[in-house]
């Protein structure tokens, strides 16, 4: 196939467009969109400071170096913030954290890496603890307690987060079928800050997964492609299953999707439920925004605490 746009021979077929792209003009097609993701979302004003959180993985570093290239030109600051969760197996977070790093440094980003473990704990702990079912639920809230608390403190304004088209979907299907109405009713590309909570924002989320794959094949960045060890069996990847399903039979019924719920049932479910939602207080112990009393992070830290005690 040849570039619509030079007719040049295409590295990037997009099925969804019923089009395909040389390596150069994808990877403008791609920093365009994102480009427009933000400005359509009031993601990111003119002198703010941005929190961009970077696993290693392919998603987060095509934010990372789409986000480096609009900060110029849009006028914000960009600071980066990894965690370091602790998982062994291949050497996976040593390996994150060593690829988020290196990108950081090449792009000249000041950057924090946090170590899960100064908190008394590590996710692979956590996964033997066995304090629910499966781990990945509660290693989602470390991670969003962590990067909230830590853009915060670098004084970070927003907080971007490489979720992409299929992981918002694979999101907005996972709540439906749990029935939890109330976290839909929250959920959108740009969430506004509240008391002790930075705005996180998307930017990623109009970009299907496989074309961030393309981009960071093309521009030549080093990723980590693994999957994580505790990952296996999990809902979200058997929905993704079916999404890339019906995007094989149906190409574009993923921004079909995307652009009902945006359109049509996210404004519903935030104007019935968004006034019933709980209000934000703060934690007892550590301070940090929560609608409980203590939060649940303080609260694993602590069940943790009483294991690993056990333990030894």
């Amino acid at each position: 196939m040849r570039c619509r746009i030079c007719g040049a021979e295409a590295a990037v077929r997009l099925r969804y467009a019923n089009t395909a792209l040389c390596g150069e003009h994808f990877v403008r097609f791609f920093e365009r969109r994102v480009e427009r993701t933000v400005r359509k979302f009031g993601m990111i004003e003119s002198g703010e400071r941005v929190a961009v959180a970077v696993s290693g993985g392919k998603d987060s570093l095509a934010m990372l170096y789409a986000l480096s290239g609009l900060a110029e030109r849009m006028g914000f600051e960009i600071v980066g913030i990894t965690i370091d969760l602790g998982i062994e197996g291949g050497r996976y977070s040593e390996r994150c954290v060593e690829i988020a790093v290196e990108n950081y440094e090449r792009l000249g980003i000041p950057y924090k890496v946090v170590r899960l473990s100064e908190y008394g704990f590590t996710v692979d702990e956590l996964a033997r603890a066995r304090l629910r079912p499966r781990v990945c639920s509660l290693c989602g809230s470390v991670k969003r307690h962590l990067l909230n608390k830590i853009a915060r403190e670098m004084g970070a304004s927003r907080l971007a987060t490489g979720h992409n088209l299929d992981d918002f979907l694979q999101v907005v299907l996972q709540h439906y079928l749990f029935g939890r109405i109330e976290e839909l009713a929250k959920f959108y590309p740009a969430i506004p800050p509240a008391p002790g909570m930075v705005s996180r924002i998307k930017p990623l989320v109009e970009t299907p997964e496989r074309d961030s794959m393309a981009y960071v094949l093309l521009k030549g960045i080093e990723y980590h492609g693994g999957t994580c060890p505790h990952a296996r069996g999990a809902t979200s990847l058997d929905l993704k299953r079916a999404l890339n399903a019906l995007e094989r039979d149906h190409p574009g019924v993923k921004f079909s999707m995307f652009n009902v719920y945006i359109k049509s049932i996210y404004p519903l479910l935030s104007r019935e439920y968004m006034s019933k939602i709980e209000d934000v207080g703060a934690c007892e112990i550590c301070g940090e925004p929560t609608s409980a009393r203590i939060c649940l992070f303080c609260r694993i830290r602590e069940a943790m605490k009483k294991r690993l005690k056990k333990s030894n």
